[in-house]
């Protein structure tokens, strides 16, 4: 009985804890430890609202857009933000252009990192068909 209500008590504060901010954000599915920057990830804030624009396949390849990013370029992905930019793992800020797709913001995201010194040995490896 002890352990029923003990349980009844912790649900609702498990639910309060989550903030809307946690919801808007999805973290990279790697992480680069080894470089010893400020982070070990990169952040994209983007102003689209869900990341269901995300799911399609990334030109000339047959990875998500989001795979590309939060897995091949170690990125995490905030939703639902003012502005589009992109916080490389030193924490420069890149401001990015009000792209119109998900598509193109990961193609300029992609690009910034690409040109990027540990970046372009990330692009290297992704598979991509011209």
């Amino acid at each position: 009985m002890k352990k029923i209500l003990l349980s009844l008590l912790l649900v609702p504060m498990v639910s309060f804890g989550q903030t809307k901010d946690s919801i808007n954000q999805y973290k990279a599915l790697r992480l680069k430890n080894e470089l010893g920057f400020q982070k070990s990830y990169r952040i994209l804030k983007t102003t689209f609202k869900s990341l269901e624009g995300f799911q399609t396949f990334y030109p000339g390849t047959k990875i998500t857009l989001e795979k590309i990013l939060r897995y091949h370029f170690y990125t995490a992905i905030h939703i639902n933000q003012k502005e589009n930019k992109l916080f490389s793992m030193d924490l420069t800020e890149f401001k990015l252009k009000n792209n119109t797709s998900e598509e193109e913001i990961t193609k300029e995201t992609v690009a910034l990192i690409g040109d990027m010194f540990f970046g372009s040995d990330e692009l290297k490896v992704i598979p991509i068909k011209n």
